[in-house]
């Protein structure tokens, strides 16, 4: 059996880059892509493969976690559902994701558009979705999360980065041509059947964004005023 390998990096490329890396060293089937702040379950790689294993057209698998940015995935004991969720709707945070290794390399693997971390996961999701396949959550499979430990303490415009980074995501699947591979066995017309949906969903997402960050920046309602008793 083949032994770990560790790639190193002299200094931090970021989520994307960094993956990427792992993804030019790997030699299995099937590939993992893990955060550092989990704690696995016994027999969850076994579970995970034998899902996407099971199904054909899975194009990513993910556990449940008991933490994440996005609630989709978020669970506080294991369950006995395997679900594919709703392509462009049921947006998973990229805690853990188990791809095929030939299909996410010919997908261009993660997308190094965005700076240190955030919205390449769910880039990745529309990237599997825009060629017809499945997102699945394997819910029998609770991996322990500590959300943001890494960035907490070490990236303090964390807030003004994510931001940033999902004005670029909603960039690129709100435009004409978001330049996404298309694998040999999605059809061409469904792929841009799917393209079509990505932009409508990135649409609804920017609108429904912006009227939040309206909301809350909006200064608070001036009190009411007080009405005077009279007496006679």
């Amino acid at each position: 059996a083949a032994t770990d390998r560790s790639v190193r990096n002299e200094t931090n490329l970021g989520f994307a880059q960094g993956m990427n890396r792992g993804l030019a060293a790997a030699e299995g089937s099937m590939i993992a892509f893990v955060n550092n702040d989990t704690a696995f379950p016994p027999g969850w790689a076994s579970l995970l493969t034998a899902t996407m294993d099971g199904r054909p057209q899975a194009g990513l698998v993910l556990p449940a976690v008991t933490a994440a940015g996005n609630p989709v995935s978020v669970r506080s004991k294991p369950g006995s559902d395997v679900i594919a969720l709703i392509p462009f709707g049921e947006l998973p945070s990229g805690v853990v994701y188990l791809l095929r290794t030939s299909v996410v390399r010919a997908l261009g693997g993660w997308n190094e558009a965005y700076p240190v971390a955030s919205a390449e996961d769910l880039d990745l999701c529309f990237t599997v979705w825009a060629n017809d396949l499945e997102v699945v959550l394997d819910t029998r499979v609770l991996v322990e999360h500590v959300g943001q430990a890494t960035v907490r303490p070490r990236l303090p415009e964390r807030k003004e980065l994510y931001r940033a980074n999902l004005e670029r995501f909603l960039d690129r699947w709100t435009s004409d041509d978001p330049a996404v591979p298309r694998l040999a066995s999605c059809p061409e017309e469904v792929f841009i059947r799917n393209l079509g949906r990505a932009r409508t969903a990135a649409v609804w997402i920017r609108r429904l964004i912006h009227e939040r960050r309206a909301a809350a920046d909006a200064p608070p309602p001036a009190p009411a005023p007080r009405r005077r008793r009279w007496r006679s």
